[in-house]
């Protein structure tokens, strides 16, 4: 039996989160997180809070990678803050056609 390959999207995902780590774990944790593809620790608090980012190709692959890190055993609590997702064909679509994408006009106010 083979596994199918997850399909392949041109959505680009970003998420951020916060994690809250057992304070004596926190290294682990960080390690831990650091560990899944496509993360990122942005900052740090004095009382260990760890704010970072998730970047992947669909739902699925963010939920799956903060799964991975959400079950690690010195993690009290993850907190998801912020999710993006954009739509790349567009742009490379606007860009194959020659296109202007997100074109900005000055307006004059008198």
């Amino acid at each position: 039996m083979t596994n199918k390959a997850e399909k392949s999207t041109n959505e680009y995902h970003v998420a951020s989160f916060v994690a809250y780590p057992i304070i004596s774990q926190i290294f682990a944790v960080k390690a831990a997180i650091l560990a899944v593809q496509g993360t990122e620790i942005h900052a740090t608090s004095e009382e260990g809070k760890i704010v970072f980012t998730i970047e992947g190709h669909s739902y699925k692959d963010i939920g799956k990678k903060m799964d991975t890190i959400r079950v690690h055993q010195g993690i009290i609590n993850l907190s998801p803050v912020y999710h993006q997702i954009l739509d790349e064909s567009i742009e490379d679509d606007a860009v194959n056609e020659n296109k202007v994408v997100n074109e900005f006009t000055p307006q004059t106010h008198i």
